[in-house]
């Protein structure tokens, strides 16, 4: 009787494994963009499959436009969107052309006008930038600004430039980013994007963040608020994995996992005289006590965004929100942010770090997007931190590991869809 107990409980056991087996392999193959999972493969990971299809468009399109001037915004009525881009030289490096390539590339004619596109070289001297008086900017840019003519603001400028240690680049980041919250300002429009000049846009990029700016717009009044501070189309997914201040939630749960399972058992042996049989004492330890606790620590191996995605929407994300590649401003907010960019004497912060502080102070709602809708792919940093050979990436660079898997078919067909709509 003993034997064959202990046989029983050898086999369920050891069938159990083989299922353990068959899940963990599973998950290895499913896990391996989750940079929380233990079967995370940064080699494959970083792979850029979608944006490499979109550089290769976005480059044949700066081509063309430097040989015949693309659409452009229409000055009849103010801009839906004002996009502001700044951009310093990386010493012979340059991601400017397939970043403003991504973003035209694909656009009707219809959205193209309803979009104006600053682009600054954050330069007292432009020719320093490797793509001053390129054909291609000068034809695809609607603005190309300068610094103030400001003798005072031009020499802190320059003093900033001569030091180009990370404090200057702090102090500097926000008088730059002043400069095209200013120029977009001129013309008056719905709402300010900044973008990082080392992003790639995705194929129908524009109708995806007019519906997601609708939707913000919608959860803020319901929330009782008059506006949010900005709509996130960029976050890194190395920030969004099991977070050490969560741990007591991740406890707590799998203690009720735990305690639910034990109690379901134990409800039915008791009552039920079949699973009685089947579920004997010792099955149901091994079951409580090591069947589960593997599984359940399986399932935190394999990542959180891997396990629990996030679904597509638009949330607010208060915390975990890096970096500055692409925020969405409603216009009324970049008032309030301008004298704030402007005058500020921080040299501590870089922009997106100085934005979340004041953020945090004046309880300003932040809004994302998922998915997102453009990648970071600069490998060579425009300030020296991080420089890597020839830009590639690195595990240190911010990335969003979820855009490589996006369908460009079927990005056309979407787009394609809206435009239509949009003309009927």
């Amino acid at each position: 009787m003993l034997a064959n107990q202990h046989r029983g409980v050898v086999s369920f056991f050891l069938g159990f494994l083989l299922c353990y087996t068959l899940i963990a392999a599973y998950l290895r193959s499913k896990c391996y963009r989750d940079p929380s999972s233990v079967f995370f493969r940064p080699e494959s990971a970083r792979v850029l499959t979608y944006s490499a299809f979109r550089k290769a468009q976005a480059r044949k399109f700066g081509d063309l436009a430097a040989l015949q001037p693309p659409p452009k915004f229409s000055n009849s009525t103010a801009p839906e969107l004002c996009i502001g881009v700044a951009s310093v030289s990386r010493r012979g490096f340059s991601y400017l052309k397939e970043t403003l390539g991504s973003i035209l590339e694909g656009l009707d004619s219809l959205e193209r006008r309803r979009i104006y596109l600053v682009v600054f070289l954050a330069h007292t001297d432009q020719s320093q930038h490797e793509d001053y008086l390129q054909p291609w900017l000068l034809n695809m840019a609607d603005g190309l600004p300068t610094y103030p003519d400001d003798p005072e603001v031009i020499h802190l400028v320059r003093q900033l430039e001569a030091e180009g240690d990370y404090e200057a680049h702090a102090r500097k980041q926000k008088i730059d980013y002043a400069v095209l919250l200013d120029e977009c300002a001129k013309v008056n429009p719905a709402y300010t994007m900044t973008l990082e000049d080392d992003v790639i846009a995705l194929d129908g990029w524009y109708p995806r963040a007019l519906s997601a700016l609708q939707t913000a717009t919608r959860k803020t009044k319901e929330l009782g608020r008059d506006g949010f501070l900005y709509l996130r189309i960029f976050y890194d997914g190395r920030l969004l994995g099991w977070n050490s201040e969560e741990w007591p939630l991740y406890v707590e749960s799998s203690m009720a996992i735990f305690l639910v399972q034990v109690v379901v058992l134990a409800a039915l042996r008791w009552r039920i005289a079949s699973v009685r049989k089947a579920i004997t004492l010792p099955i149901f330890f091994l079951l409580c006590g090591v069947c589960t606790p593997m599984l359940i620590g399986l399932f935190f191996a394999a990542g959180r965004n891997c396990m629990l995605p996030k679904a597509p929407g638009v949330r607010l994300m208060q915390k975990y929100g890096c970096c500055a590649q692409g925020l969405v401003f409603p216009q009324r907010v970049v008032d309030h942010l301008l004298p704030l960019y402007r005058d500020t004497q921080d040299n501590h912060a870089a922009v997106d770090t100085f934005l979340e502080d004041w953020a945090n102070n004046h309880d300003g709602l932040r809004w994302a997007v998922t998915p997102v809708l453009i990648q970071h792919v600069g490998g060579k940093s425009s300030h020296g931190a991080g420089d890597q050979a020839l830009g590639s990436l690195t595990d240190d660079m911010p990335f969003d590991y979820s855009f490589e898997m996006n369908d460009p078919v079927r990005l056309a067909e979407e787009h394609r869809a809206w435009v239509r709509e949009m003309q009927e």
